[in-house]
């Protein structure tokens, strides 16, 4: 996979395969009734090296894209690559 801002190799494997495995985890549980219809987060998986900008990653496409900017305040948003439903991921760079 090769970085959206850069096209260098700025993408973290290793948390890339996590965060697939935890997805599809989510996945199967989630056609639970008692565990909601929430869509699943896109996933955090690197940062340029050369811009900084944060790259995040489908878990439907699995393809890696540029961190959305969110200007109307909600938590979802859609992937460029596939359209896709999915929500923002929450880590302390949201609330700084």
């Amino acid at each position: 996979m090769k970085c959206p801002y850069c096209g260098g190799d700025c993408i973290n494997k290793m948390i890339v395969e996590i965060y697939l495995q935890s997805v599809k985890k989510y996945l199967k549980y989630s056609k639970n009734e008692s565990v909601g219809t929430n869509n699943p987060t896109a996933g955090e998986v690197g940062e340029c090296k050369e811009t900084g900008g944060r790259i995040y990653l489908c878990p439907y496409c699995q393809k890696p894209f540029k961190a959305p900017f969110l200007k109307d305040g909600k938590g979802s948003f859609k992937c460029p690559n596939c359209g896709k439903k999915l929500s923002v991921p929450v880590t302390n760079k949201l609330f700084c």
